[in-house]
């Protein structure tokens, strides 16, 4: 996965992504081996309601992946807390919420009494929306949304590996916008049910002085009566090599279908060698995909790719850090994955999506006191972009050139104060020489330019606060009509607050949108204008 510019990441996750799932890769930040031997796809991001803590240590992180930047305005949720960190607090986790315009919000978890070693638990999610929204023409008509999901979770540890188990189901329906009428045939609202499921046994890949492994197999069927498969597969293996090296090979399959009779799927080889001193951080490893696709009767084939896996830093001092990059993977650009950039597609899949990137800069961290990075990268492949045909979309692949730059700042201030901001830059050309501009262009909803701001106030662990802007530049986006519409730059302000009465209790609030401005999901569906959540939090 590759993460543009991230910083003072918090590092949880949440109950759902904690629970066992495959495509979860045990992330070491010790000696040997962070991001263990992946054969990763796109980095789409999970549609999953977070569950929280009472007191959110909140975190902040510069726009990532450029497709995926902005693509939608994500609902209001506080930081994530992992099932591991609750399990040690209270068995039961409740929060509820709404807003206005109608808004709900649901999170619970239930973590069961066992013994140390074992861990077992249920969760509940769900987050809708069901306020009208102004058309293109003008006019209000109903935009609801929801997406909801309950699963169970197990686990046990034996010695220094685990077997984790986790089965869950999901629902999620979208009223869509702007509809088109055909004939006698009446435009249809997009729903569908998932049912997913993983188990992996090995080990945590904290101590490579032995050989260590990982297993791990999943499944998923998903669409309106559960009819679409999707697979994956892992295994990954390391060892020590040398005083100060390591090497991990990975190795992956990925694969979903449509009613078996389209699909597309991989299969992935990726050894690894890993080099940690004081100062410097190597790692240097080779991706083998061999990639196989029938998306009809006459556009089916298969291929065979080698791609780069090449990264260096250099700590001249803790708080200058030069380091680059190298990098390339292999996507299946299933539904699911589609659907968690823009919801409103027909079920329709694309071919695997290839891409290359180049990216270094330089970080640091100065006394905890100031965290940065400066980036710029260079991607050249394919990236999804989403054609509107009448009220939904077809996804689509088009060739990409895109040159990105950007650096964010964080400071942690006396007295619970914090500050972070960052700007990021964008150009992109879908054909021919891009530092031209020849060639024309697609539009894939990039902005040209993001920048973000937050400052934040904590008050001794009992009441936290802050206040968070986003400057999005101009968006193009793609129609049957017009495959380069311009949708104008925009800006976002937010607010939140969260107040702790006890150790059980908490009282949040947030406002989005504040500014009301008109801020686009996709191409004619925009998000909600002003609006506000609030809600409770509790542990019992």
């Amino acid at each position: 996965m590759t993460v543009i510019a991230a910083f003072l990441a918090a590092g949880v996750l949440t109950a759902q992504e904690d629970a066992a799932s495959i495509t979860q890769r045990i992330e070491v930040t010790r000696q040997y081996v962070p991001e263990l031997g992946e054969a990763q796809k796109l980095d789409f991001p999970p549609r999953m309601a977070d569950t929280v803590t009472l007191k959110p240590d909140i975190s902040y992180a510069i726009t990532p992946t450029p497709w995926k930047s902005v693509f939608d305005t994500e609902p209001i949720a506080p930081v994530a807390i992992s099932t591991a960190e609750y399990r040690h607090q209270r068995p039961f986790y409740l929060m509820l919420g709404g807003g206005y315009p109608a808004q709900s919000r649901l999170d619970f978890y239930a973590a069961f009494s066992t013994p140390r070693d074992i861990r077992a638990g249920v969760y509940a999610n769900h987050v809708g929306q069901w306020a009208k929204l102004e058309n293109e023409r003008g006019t209000k008509e109903p935009a609801s949304w929801t997406e909801n999901g309950v699963g169970l979770y197990a686990g046990r540890d034996f010695g220094t590996r685990s077997l984790d188990f986790d089965i869950r189901y999901g629902y999620n329906y979208y009223t869509t916008m702007d509809k088109v009428w055909t004939g006698y045939m009446e435009p249809e609202n997009i729903y569908y049910h998932k049912v997913q499921t993983s188990l992996t046994f090995g080990d945590a890949f904290t101590d490579l002085s032995r050989f260590n492994y990982r297993f791990g197999i999943a499944g998923s069927l998903w669409g309106t009566v559960v009819e679409n498969p999707a697979a994956s597969a892992f295994a990954d293996f390391g060892w020590k090599a040398g005083r100060r090296g390591a090497v991990v090979v990975g190795a992956s399959f990925e694969g979903a279908w449509n009613d078996w009779d389209t699909g597309d799927w991989y299969a992935a080889l990726v050894p690894e060698y890993r080099l940690r001193t004081d100062r410097l951080s190597l790692h240097v490893g080779v991706k083998f995909y061999y990639d196989s696709f029938r998306l009809s009767a006459t556009d089916c084939g298969s291929h065979f790719f080698v791609l780069p896996k090449v990264g260096v830093s250099y700590e001249l001092a803790d708080a200058f850090i030069p380091y680059a990059s190298l990098d390339g993977e292999i996507g299946t650009g299933n539904y699911l994955e589609l659907a968690g950039l823009n919801p409103y597609i027909h079920e329709a899949d694309i071919a695997g999506p290839k891409r290359a990137e180049l990216r270094g800069g330089f970080r640091g961290d100065a006394g905890d006191v100031v965290t940065y990075d400066v980036y710029a990268g260079y991607l050249i492949g394919e990236l999804p972009y989403f054609l509107k045909t009448g009220e939904t979309f077809v996804p689509r692949l088009a060739p990409v050139n895109l040159f990105y730059a950007g650096a964010g700042v964080g400071l942690k201030l006396p007295m619970g104060f914090g500050l972070q901001a960052g700007v990021r830059y964008d150009s992109y050309n879908n054909a021919g020489n891009f530092w031209s501009g020849r060639g024309g262009r697609v539009g894939m909803g990039i902005p040209e330019f993001t920048v973000t701001g937050r400052a934040s106030y904590c008050y001794r662990d009992r009441f936290s606060v802050g206040i968070s802007v986003e400057v999005l530049g101009e968006r193009r986006f793609a129609s049957l009509q017009n495959l380069d519409t311009a949708v104008p730059a925009t800006v976002n302000l937010k607010v939140d607050a969260e107040y702790k009465t006890g150790p059980r209790f908490s009282i949040f609030a947030a406002g989005d949108n504040l500014l009301n401005r008109r801020i686009y999901r996709c191409l004619g569906y925009p998000a909600l204008g002003a609006n506000a959540v609030a809600g409770i939090r509790m542990l019992f």
